[in-house]
């Protein structure tokens, strides 16, 4: 396998050609898109000897003839990828491609800018912006993506501004053969603001495809931002998911992974609390059946002094399906009185499903107060025996438990329209999982 994934010819395959290639655009993207060619062409797919890839095997991804990036079809189904009963801006983004038909864009003064129609002085932000945080040197699919993306969409929040509804970024990938879709999404902050983002990932299901995505958002000081990602792909997708976030001071930061759909999953979050007295929390809920496999790898930098992060990541896995958590918290010198708690809490709903858990502490300052704890195993036979004795069915007080287990992850969210939402998607998923056969 790791011959194939570093076959010449196979690497060649999935970069673009013609006017996507590295030949197009300004100077300072043509540099970067050669860079990256040349970081994928050198490194390719991340390999399981890798130990930040050990338990997401990306086989699937190298045994599989993908065609040519997809580009944006003339037409888009109502299946978009939108979500119900969200007020406020929408933007559907089709392969990468902003869609502006099926698009609601925001009121001034939150902007809206594309890098395939910027004008010179939005072209500066992009040259700012992309890349800043993602680097191709981290690993061979941010490569793949810098190299590939057909567009970028950046979405800008000035100072001093407080938009009310979410703004929901509908991420769809549309296809009839196996195929790959790039999206590229830069989310800048000013100071003082205050915003909820929903990126919802959807696409067809029984088909193979790829979406490697990379989000790099930018938060200035005093702002409150709160992030949720809906991964709603088709059955049999791949996701590969990279999103950075850079925190200046005395920011509030929260994030949400909501995991229901693929094949195989692999989220990377990175947040950097780079200025003094911010607070970032990551929450998570996995819901798998089959052969799904989600990996979820998070890393806190501790960046300066008087900071505070709390995680809370939580699956349950029924069927033969896996999941992965390897949450890394790094407290860098000098960042006096940090606070940081990590938890990772698993339920197996099947004798066949598994779990891999790997918390890790790196410190090099002695002020601090960092835990962290992991648990994994299948419903707790006395609360099982609790309710069936109060005369609910076994069907029924597996579905209080799992219920149970999953909602404390929901409350944690801002928006009570989006929680609602997301209370709604987790129930239909739920009875899915019922239906496995445990």
């Amino acid at each position: 396998m790791t011959q194939v994934m570093t076959n010449t010819s196979y690497l060649q395959r999935l970069l673009p050609t013609g006017s996507d290639s590295s030949t197009s655009g300004p100077l300072w993207l043509q540099a970067r898109r050669e860079e990256a060619r040349r970081q994928w062409l050198r490194v390719g797919l991340p390999k399981n000897s890798d130990e930040q890839w050990r338990f997401t095997d990306l086989s699937p991804l190298a045994e599989t003839d993908f065609s040519t990036p997809a580009a944006a079809p003339a037409a888009v189904p109502s299946s978009d990828g939108r979500l119900p009963g969200l007020e406020g801006a929408a933007l559907v983004l089709v392969n990468g491609n902003l869609y502006r038909p099926a698009s609601r864009l925001p009121p001034a003064p939150v902007k809206i800018a594309l890098l395939s129609q910027a004008a010179a002085a939005d072209s500066k932000i992009f040259a700012d912006l992309l890349g800043a945080q993602a680097h191709p040197s981290h690993h061979g699919l941010i490569a793949l993506n810098t190299a590939n993306f057909s567009d970028v969409v950046l979405v800008e929040v000035p100072a001093g501004v407080t938009v009310a509804a979410p703004l929901n970024l509908a991420v769809h990938a549309l296809g009839n053969q196996p195929f790959t879709t790039y999206p590229r999404i830069l989310l800048k902050v000013g100071a003082n603001a205050a915003v909820t983002v929903v990126f919802s990932f959807t696409g067809p299901d029984h088909l193979a495809y790829l979406t490697n995505s990379v989000v790099e958002a930018t938060v200035g000081a005093g702002s409150r931002v709160e992030l949720v990602k809906i991964q709603r792909e088709g059955t049999a997708a791949l996701h590969i998911g990279s999103d950075y976030i850079h925190l200046d001071r005395d920011v509030t930061f929260q994030s949400l992974s909501l995991n229901q759909g693929g094949l195989l999953v692999r989220n990377n979050v990175t947040v950097t609390l780079a200025g003094p007295g911010s607070q970032a929390t990551l929450n998570g809920l996995s819901m798998t059946a089959g052969r799904q496999h989600v990996d979820n790898h998070t890393m806190l930098d501790h960046a300066r002094e008087q900071c505070a992060s709390h995680e809370l990541y939580k699956s349950l896995l029924a069927g033969r399906s896996s999941g992965t958590f390897t949450g890394k918290i790094l407290v860098r010198p000098g960042a006096q009185k940090t606070d940081a708690k990590q938890t990772s809490k698993a339920v197996l709903l099947s004798s066949q499903a598994t779990m891999n858990s790997q918390p890790q502490l790196e410190i090099y300052a002695d002020d601090v107060k960092c835990t962290h704890g992991s648990t994994n195993g299948p419903l707790d036979d006395e609360q099982l025996f609790y309710l069936r004795a109060r005369g609910l069915a076994c069907n029924q007080a597996r579905a209080m438990l799992t219920s149970a287990f999953a909602s404390d992850v929901l409350a944690r969210v801002w928006q009570p329209a989006l929680r609602t939402m997301l209370e709604d998607l987790v129930v239909t998923e739920l009875h899915r999982l019922e239906r496995e056969e445990f």
